[in-house]
Formats: C-alpha cells, structure tokens, sequence
C-alpha cells in the first residue's frame, strides 16, 4: 500500500502515481509561493493589547514571521510585471520554477518577502507598520488606522472612476475645489448662514418695537397752521351790498402729557421688552441651532470622504481577488465560475465607487447650502483623519448636564420671556377700564397776517349822546316821520371823531394751559372684560408651552447622553469587528489557494470587511456627531467650543 494515502485520504488515488507525483507537488508548491504574496496584500492583522477576540493575541502578533518564500505573479495584461495587480504586492526579480512543474504561460513567479509586522504598542494599540512598504502607503495604512480614527486624505484622480468625459474627478460638476475645516465652515456659517440672519432680522425689529412703547411715556406735541383768504361781496339783509377781502391766519402748538392711561403705556412697554427678549433667545437658539446643523454636515462629508477611501480598497482588493482567480484557473485549480464570480464582485464595487463619488459631492453641495456659500465652490476636508473628538468631559453626569442646560438653553429663556409678555398682555388689555388724565398746554396766534403787515385805518365822525337830559316831556316837532309817544327823555348829542391811524394786522398771541380727565365704558366694559379673559387664556397656554419646552429639553438632553455613551461603545467594538474580518479575508484566500475554501467565502469575507471598516468610520462620525449634538442640547455650543480641543467641565 503507498504510504501517502493516509495522511491524503481526500485525494484521487491518480494523482500519486509515479509518473504524476512530481508534477503535482511542483504546482502545489508554485500556488503556495503565489498565495503568500497575495496574502501580503490583504489588511494586515492588528494585534489587540488585552489578547481577546476580535483578532489575534498579543502574544502571537509578537512571534516573528515565518521565512516562507513568497512570489508575485504577473498575469497578461497586468500593469505591474512580475506582481499581481492590486495594493500591497511589490514587485521582485530573478523567478524560479515550481518542482517538475513549468512556470504559467505569459506570467513570472519571483521571490519575495513577506511583511513583518510590528507589534502594537501601548500608546497606539492599533497601529501597525510595514518595513517593506513605502512610506504612506495607503494601500497599507490609510484604513485600518488606530482605534479611534482613521487615516484620510482626498483621493487623486488615477484612483477614481470618471462619470464622464466632461466631468473631472472629485470636484466633478464644480468650478474648483476649497479645502477648509471645521472652524472655517462654522465661522463663515455665522456671518452668512441664512436662517441666522433671518433671526436677527426679527430681533431687531422687536427691539424697535419696544423702543416704539417706551416713547409713550413722552409727551405728545401737535402742531397746526391755517391760512385762509376771504373776498368777494354779499349783500346785507339782501338789500345792503357789502364787498370785503379778508385774509385769516391760525397756527397753534399743542403739548400734551398723559398722567395716566390705565397702564397701558407702562404694561405695554414691559409687554415688548419681553417679546424682545423672547426674539433675542431666539436668535441665539438659531445661533446654536446652525452651529449643530454646520458641525454635523461637515462630519457627513469627511464620512463621505472616508467612504470613498474605503471603496477605492475595496475595489483594489476585488481586482487582486480577480486576478487571483484567473491565475487558478490557468493553473488549472480554479474554474472560470470562480473567475466570473470575481469579476461582478468586482462589477459591484465599482459601481459602489461611482454612487460615492456622486455621495461625496452632494454632502459638499449641502454643507454649502447650509453655509450659505456658493454651490459651485466643491468642499473638501483639510483633516488628515477621521477620529474621535471628546467635547464634553466624560466625569459630567447627566444630572449635571441637565443642571447646565436649564441654566443655558435660549429656547427656555424665549418661552419664560413669551410667558412674562403674555401676563403684561392681561394688564394691558385691562387699562381701558381705567381713567385717563392729562395735562396739556396750548400757544395760538390768530390774525390777518403771519408777519407783520401796516394798513392805515381812515378817520371817522361818530354820534354819541351825551349824559346831560335836555327835556323829558314831548318835544314840539320831531323829524321823524313816527311821533315819541309819551315822556321820554331827550340827551344832548355830540359827535365824535377818530383820527386816522396806522394798524399792524399781524396775528395775535394767545395761551392755553388745563388738566383733563376721561372716563369711558365703550360697550358697558364687556369687550374690554372679553379681552381680558382671552389674554388670561393666552397667557395660560403660554405657560404650558413653556412646560412642553423643558420636557422637550429634558428629553434631548438624556437622549442625547445616551446617543454619546452608545456611539462611543461602538467605536471600540467596531474596530474589533475590522480587525477580525481582515484576518477572516487573508484565511478565506489562503483557503481558497490552498484548495480548501471556496470563491464564496472569499467573496463574503470581503463584503464583511469593507462593512467592517464602513461601521468603523461611521461609529466614529456617530460618536463626533453625538457629541456636538449634546453640546447643542445642554446650550453652550459655540465656535470655540466646538474647535479648541478644551473640554466642557461644566
């Protein structure tokens, strides 16, 4: 019996024939060669400090790599000679032959090293390097990263999949591409965000309001003129004519000061310094509210870039898979099922690489519109990494927070503010009901002329009686056509004369000065008693407006606590989840080369670990996003606070 047939019971027993036996073992041997430089390719596997699972153990990761020969292989058509085409295979000279068994037509199979890896260190559990790699290398280092970030920078051109012949990379429909970071995008927000600016437009117009109340306390002052001319003729009792021309001048000043109103200059006032207030906590709500909105678009568009980034690996680690599987199927270990199988893998993430781009341009197109900049400007992050950003001390309980955001948040202040006008609208609606008392002051002129003006008055004889009685009985003859009848007296006439005279027609001065008081019921008092109650239901709903408001607040505050505490649980075990797929990618190759493992566990492995990696950078924006919610929630986000690096110690 051949011994050989036990240690390889699954095996034809054809293939330990004399004649073939050789043959056999040199094409083992060249696959082995070629898989150990494929699996070089792979991510690498990052060792975890605590030794548990998720990956290998720290212990392990310390071991030095075996001395195993590797080989790279160079299919047709392949743009790198004698390496496989995708990231991590570095090409090497001088190919040899496997044992018995001839190199594969139109490729070369050279030695190589496989990369070492570092173990982690104390300050950096998760970072890994590569003596053998460049220095850079995004192929090695630009996915994986650390724990709590990711590295990332803007793809170049040769790395994208053109949409279309006039659309350039990246920027794609936009006029040129603008680098900035956060603090950029929150400080151009403030000065030009349109919502913000909306609010303030309100502000200022309720603070006029309130300057519009308060100038009741002033007193009113009302002025007239008249000047009016009168000519023409008339006729006296209908049979004297009569001519005349008579110009008329009035002009007065009248000042007025109301004592009382009822209270409603004083209650008024009060009312619109409320409101004003109210518009002022809402404009800082407003503040706060774009700050949160800006900070969180540009974390989406770094994810954006991030998922780019990860969709340019995953399709280099799909054409490397493909390339794989077209040098088994011309090693006659594979099949072309497996070979297509790659090829729509691949199919797929590129078309995943063409939906991201698009992504990415979009989450640039909406963080603009929310800086109110200019949509044909293509924003790009300045960040080098995708990583965690802590703003609130994690020693702040969430009684604590819930303390500081009572204290902080402008929407309760515009609700407290809206409650305290809608008690001065009760008193106000009230003042009808009340007396009024003034004081008022008036200066008049009434004349001919305005400015001074001469006329001479002609002189005239006038009749007068004198005191002195001539007779009292009736006199002998009278001129009159009708006769005295009984005794009356007779007075002794005497005429006078007025000399003429020079006049001024200019008008003459005079003064008013009095105190009124007004009392009026219109309607008996019952609209105004109508008012009254309408303002006290007002102000009631008013009041439990302002309850739902901190209820709502309550309620953003601890959810938003929970959000924080959650998303930065995720981070942790989301790089364990990328840690462990890479490792579950490099065996499922190493299976399927070794002709244990299938296509379909290769293909899954892979869709895992680009997942893996896309939940990673996703917990860690999560996490960002978590907290710059919370910091908005409890009412102290601001620029600094958001970009000082300074944590928030209550």
């Amino acid at each position: 019996m051949n011994p050989l047939l036990p240690m390889v019971p699954d095996l034809p027993l054809a293939l330990f024939r004399k004649s073939q036996f050789i043959a056999v073992l040199g094409r083992c041997l060249s696959l082995l060669a070629a898989v150990t430089v494929i699996s070089s390719s792979l991510p690498p596997v990052i060792a975890q400090t605590d030794g548990t699972a998720g990956g290998i153990h720290a212990e392990q990761a310390k071991q030095p790599a075996a001395p195993a020969p590797a080989a790279g292989v160079s299919a047709p058509g392949q743009p790198a000679a004698g390496s496989i085409a995708g990231p991590g295979f570095a090409p090497s000279a001088g190919g040899f032959t496997g044992y018995g068994e001839p190199p594969l037509p139109g490729a070369s199979i050279a030695p190589a090293t496989a990369p070492s890896f570092a173990a982690p260190g104390l300050d950096n559990p998760f970072q890994y390097t590569n003596p053998k790699a460049p220095a850079g290398d995004p192929a090695l280092t630009g996915v994986i990263g650390t724990m709590e970030s990711i590295p990332t920078e803007l793809p170049g051109p040769d790395k994208l999949i053109p949409l279309a012949g006039k659309l350039p990379p990246i920027r794609l429909e936009a006029m040129y591409n603008e680098p900035v970071n956060l603090k950029d995008c929150l400080s151009y927000a403030i000065l030009h965000n349109l919502p913000i600016r909306i609010s303030e437009a309100g502000m200022t117009s309720q603070k006029w309001l309130f300057v519009s109340q308060a100038g009741g306390f002033l007193p009113n002052i009302n002025m007239q003129f008249l000047q009016q001319l009168q000519s023409g003729s008339s006729l006296v009792g209908g049979v004297i004519p009569l001519s005349f021309h008579t110009p008329f001048t009035n002009a007065q000043v009248l000042g007025q000061q109301y004592l009382f109103k009822g209270g409603s200059v004083l209650f008024g006032t009060l009312q619109a310094l409320h409101q004003f207030r109210a518009a002022r906590a809402q404009y800082h709500g407003s503040i706060n509210d774009n700050l949160m909105t800006v900070g969180l678009g540009y974390y989406n568009l770094l994810l954006q870039q991030t998922l780019l980034q990860i969709q340019i690996r995953a399709v280099d680690v799909s054409r490397a898979q493909l390339v794989l599987n077209r040098q088994l199927e011309h090693a006659g270990t594979g099949t072309r099922f497996n070979v297509l199988q790659s090829e729509t893998q691949l199919a797929s993430d590129e078309q995943n690489l063409l939906n991201q781009q698009v992504v990415f341009r979009i989450a640039a197109i909406n963080l603009a519109t929310l800086m109110n900049l200019n949509l044909g400007v293509n924003i790009v992050p300045s960040d080098s990494e995708v990583k965690k950003v802590r703003l609130i001390d994690s020693a702040l309980d969430i009684n604590r927070l819930i303390n500081i955001a009572i204290l902080n948040r402008p929407e309760l202040k515009q609700y407290q503010e809206l409650r305290l006008a809608a008690r001065r609208n009760m008193q106000l609606q009230a003042a009808p009901l009340y007396p009024q008392f003034q004081m008022f002051g008036t200066i008049a002129g009434n004349g001919a002329t305005l400015q001074s003006h001469h006329v001479v008055i002609p002189g005239q004889l006038e009749l007068v009686a004198l005191p002195n009685v001539i007779s009292s009985g009736p006199p002998a003859a009278t001129t009159s056509s009708a006769p005295l009848a009984g005794n009356v007296p007779i007075y002794q006439a005497g005429v006078t004369e007025t000399r003429p005279s020079l006049g001024d027609r200019q008008m003459r001065k005079s003064y008013t000065m009095g105190m009124q008081c007004n009392w009026n019921f219109s309607g008996m008092g019952v609209p105004n008693i109508g008012n009254i109650e309408s303002a006290k239901a007002l102000a009631r709903q008013t009041t439990l407006q302002a309850n739902q408001q901190l209820l709502a607040v309550l309620q953003q505050v601890r959810t938003s606590y929970l959000n924080s505490q959650t998303a930065e649980r995720l981070v942790d075990v989301s790089s364990k989840a990328v840690v462990s797929s890479s490792e579950q990618l490099r065996l499922a190759r190493v299976r399927l080369a070794n002709g244990v493992g299938t296509n379909i566990d290769v293909l899954q492995a892979q869709q895992v670990w680009v997942q893996a990696l896309v939940n990673k950078a996703s917990a860690i924006i999560q996490y960002n996003n978590a907290q710059v919610q919370l910091l908005r929630d409890i009412g102290i986000i601001t620029v600094d606070a958001l970009t000082s690096g300074r944590l928030v110690r209550g």
